[in-house]
């Protein structure tokens, strides 16, 4: 075991923790409540805010709740509650999960802060190494940790500083990967996102921690995620569930490798040229690490052949936080307007999805800057379960249609989340499907309620491989919802409303047909039916739906 790792233990540390439950529950009303007093009161009265932070935990014990309170008792210049709300954490969060290494970074500081510098170097090392197992001995984010470390392990821990010098070498040595192709045999892939966001850069060099929750202006930029060989579309893998594991593995899990800040010039003229770009904006309760995964998974799953970009805006990464995300959107308008404008540069088309609350950040700073830019204009807009009020849509609704080329909907009576959000706000959500589905001239609405999602029923969008399939036939391939085999038309009073079919054509069998058509034309069915009776048993099923989504989609 390495001396870094018996630091480590000295402290307490169990490795191999259990990873979170996979289900979530919606928050009640009354605990975002509680949540967004907290926010309002550490401002005027610190000292009351951390009593109701402790009363909170009381009855909602949320590692995400612990890590934001523990920050404010920082700033509030109370490190020893920082502590007490971080205590816990050390051994309820797996190794590989990047709110450990924020855990042990701030019990580092606050015990800087009591004078304990002994604990403090035990926590940045606890820190080091919790970064080390997400990302590999070699990656590059370590060597700022290690040259910040090198003169406190000096003079508090000298007889590790040979191994720490040996590490050092390893990583100034060790080049950096290059960028694989889509689909490489047997390895992982890498996929380039750019980013913009409008979140407080932190400063970390660990690229799952760049950006924090609070807002600062824009930054824009590039960063890598890694795709292991084996993935499954609609699947982040990541640890969880019932497996124990300190390590993310590239050849296993969807992996934030490497991010780097741009100037604006030189980011525009790489994203922005003459290919079709895909840009996805999160919702809410997403950090920027967790968003990023997500935009690179749905760009590799739809296989999409131009830019993949990214917006993050400052979510506070936690359920309890929704009144606090909510509250933002006016304030981030116009850094999302700078990025829109950056975005829609060149002769290629910008197509946006945008998730949950991430709709009403779209569209509020999308309304303005097509006002300003006039001859700016989009390729397909996806709402996917937006928490937007239906009358606030029906009003942007006229300046949106006039500069994209398209607007779908998808919506779900299953969404427990867009429920608890109508509790909240008083009116029926957009991406609320009960009642009455919204349906307009120039709107595609999609019904998703019959496909199976998540515990909350809202990230049916990214998970459900006949959604993907669905989304890549509408970005990737430019067919209108007639001519997409994974839904099906239903009456509708005005505009036009479909339904996902539960056994529409998967992700899969749309990218194949795709490429048939592309390279093969009128003959692609021809040549789909000859692969169709080569293909060995396992994937006689596989052919069949792509002679399927073929059949649909040539002209009868």
């Amino acid at each position: 075991m390495r001396v870094l790792s018996i630091a480590c233990a000295v402290f307490a540390l169990q490795i191999g923790a259990l990873a979170p439950a996979l289900g979530q529950e919606a928050p009640s009303v009354a605990s975002l409540e509680q949540v967004a007093r907290f926010e309002t009161l550490i401002e005027s009265d610190p000292k009351a805010a951390l009593d109701l932070a402790e009363t909170i935990l009381a009855t909602q014990d949320d590692d995400n709740l612990r890590l934001i309170f523990a920050r404010a008792a920082l700033a509030a210049g109370e490190p020893a509650r920082a502590l007490t709300f971080l205590a816990p954490l050390a051994s309820r969060l797996a190794a590989i999960d990047p709110r450990r290494t924020e855990s042990f970074d701030l019990t580092a500081a606050a015990q800087d802060k009591l004078g304990d510098p002994q604990a403090a170097l035990r926590a940045r090392l606890a820190a080091y190494d919790t970064l080390e197992k997400r990302l590999g001995p070699e990656n590059p984010a370590l060597l700022m940790r290690l040259e910040a470390l090198r003169p406190q392990v000096e003079a508090l821990m000298p007889q590790i500083l040979p191994q720490l010098e040996a590490m050092r070498a390893v990583l100034l040595e060790s080049a950096k990967p290059a960028a694989k192709s889509l689909r490489a045999e047997g390895k992982p892939d890498a996929v380039t996102v750019w980013y913009g966001t409008n979140r407080a850069a932190t400063g970390n060099p660990d690229p799952a921690q760049a950006y924090g929750s609070e807002r600062g202006d824009l930054s824009v930029g590039k960063l890598v995620v890694t795709i292991p060989p084996n993935h499954l579309a609609g699947m982040i893998e990541r640890p969880g569930g019932w497996v124990f594991t300190d390590h993310l593995d590239p050849n296993e899990h969807v992996v934030l490798a490497e991010i780097a800040r741009m100037g604006r010039e030189a980011f525009a003229a790489g994203c922005c040229g003459s290919e079709d770009r895909l840009l996805f904006v999160h919702g809410y309760n997403v950090s920027f690490h967790d968003g990023a995964l997500r935009a690179a998974q749905l760009s590799y799953d739809l296989e999409f052949p131009g830019q993949t970009m990214y917006y993050s805006w400052p979510s506070k990464g936690s359920l309890y936080g929704y009144l606090s995300d909510a509250n933002g959107v006016v304030s981030t308008r116009p850094a999302m307007e700078e990025f829109f404008e950056i975005a829609t540069r060149g002769s290629g088309k910008l197509h946006v999805i945008a998730h949950s609350m991430g709709n009403r950040y779209t569209l509020e700073a999308l309304e303005t800057f097509l006002l300003r830019h006039p001859d700016r204009r989009l390729g397909q807009l996806v709402l996917a379960a937006p928490d937007v009020d239906r009358a606030e849509f029906l009003a942007r609704f006229p300046v949106l249609r006039d500069h994209v080329e398209g607007v779908t909907l998808y919506a779900s009576k299953h969404d427990l989340a867009l429920k608890v959000s109508r509790q909240v706000n008083g009116g029926a959500r957009l991406g609320d499907a009960n009642d009455q589905v919204v349906t307009l001239d120039g709107l595609d609405t999609v019904d998703a309620s019959r496909i199976e999602a998540d515990s909350l029923g809202h990230s049916y969008f990214g998970d459900a491989p006949q959604i993907l399939g669905d989304i890549l036939g509408l970005v990737r391939l430019g067919w209108s919802a007639d001519e997409r085999c994974s839904v099906a038309p239903r009456a509708a009073v005005q505009g036009r409303l479909w339904e996902v079919e539960p056994d529409g054509c998967r992700v899969e069998a749309v990218r194949a047909a795709g490429d048939l058509l592309r390279i093969y034309g009128a003959q692609a069915l021809a040549e789909a039916q000859h692969r169709l009776d080569a293909a060995p048993g396992d994937q006689v099923e596989f052919w069949q739906g792509v002679m399927a989504v073929v059949q649909t989609s040539l002209p009868q």
